[in-house]
């Protein structure tokens, strides 16, 4: 089906991706805003591989929400198209969605199914807006018009993050390590995980690892693999190795020279 388009990469090295950060208003909330206008000519397979995160998307298609990825999706981008992206911080989306993100894992989903005529209003704003800025302000401020309905996480979740993002534990159950800490029941911290992040804490943890990969090798042109799996969070290189190709399809040598380049 694919045997015309050119060779799998890296989302954000296909095209031109820019990231912004959100405003001082949405940040405590949102990571980025973000575009991608992708090449002309062929149509461009790419992996965009799983960071946690939960996107509000907009296209001429229209507006969609790209649910979190256990492993990397290969969406086919039409020539020229240009996405418009909100990317929600870990933890974050199902306050706003007021939905569990283990409904929503691993799809891309219409926006309005979730906010109905709200959604509908802002991609009719988008359409019609002169610009990619335009556009991604007006996204910007639709949403932080939306921050006095949303209600914070529980503290566990925020604490499973912490653990896994800042602890690296090799423990092969962050459950219960976070359990054993927090005095919060196994049961709990499970069904938190699930609702907030989309799939369990041992899933987050492979994909905060591989994030951690790919930061160091944008940040170490050149580093060994065998350096930047241990620094990293990895027993050892091989670990790395079938870690990258299970989440992304892509050898930790590719995607360092992708990165690279």
């Amino acid at each position: 089906m694919h045997g015309s388009l050119e060779p799998l990469t890296l989302a954000k090295r296909r095209g031109t991706y820019r990231e912004r950060p959100a405003p001082a208003s949405l940040a405590a909330h949102v990571e980025c805003l973000w575009s991608h206008v992708m090449p002309e000519g062929q149509a461009s397979r790419m992996a965009v591989v799983p960071d946690g995160s939960v996107d509000i998307i907009w296209s001429h298609s229209g507006l969609a929400l790209a649910g979190p990825d256990r492993v990397a999706a290969f969406p086919v981008i039409g020539s020229g198209e240009t996405l418009i992206g909100l990317r929600f911080r870990t933890g974050i989306a199902a306050c706003w969605l007021r939905t569990p993100l283990s409904q929503i894992t691993g799809t891309i989903v219409p926006l309005d199914d979730l906010w109905g005529r709200d959604a509908r209003d802002l991609d009719a704003r988008m359409t019609e807006a002169a610009d990619t800025s335009a556009r991604s302000a007006i996204l910007a401020e639709v949403v932080k018009r939306r921050i006095p309905m949303v209600a914070a996480p529980p503290c566990e979740v925020s604490a499973c993050l912490d653990l896994l993002r800042h602890g690296r534990s090799a423990s092969d159950n962050p459950i219960r390590s976070l359990a054993q800490t927090t005095g919060t029941s196994e049961r709990t911290l499970r069904r938190r995980c699930h609702e907030h992040f989309g799939y369990g804490a041992k899933t987050l943890d492979r994909v905060l690892r591989l994030q951690r990969f790919l930061a160091a090798c944008d940040a170490q042109a050149g580093a060994s693999l065998t350096a930047l799996a241990l620094e990293c969070g990895y027993a050892d290189q091989a670990h790395l190795t079938r870690e990258a190709r299970e989440l992304t399809s892509l050898s930790p040598r590719e995607i360092q020279r992708q990165l690279a380049g």
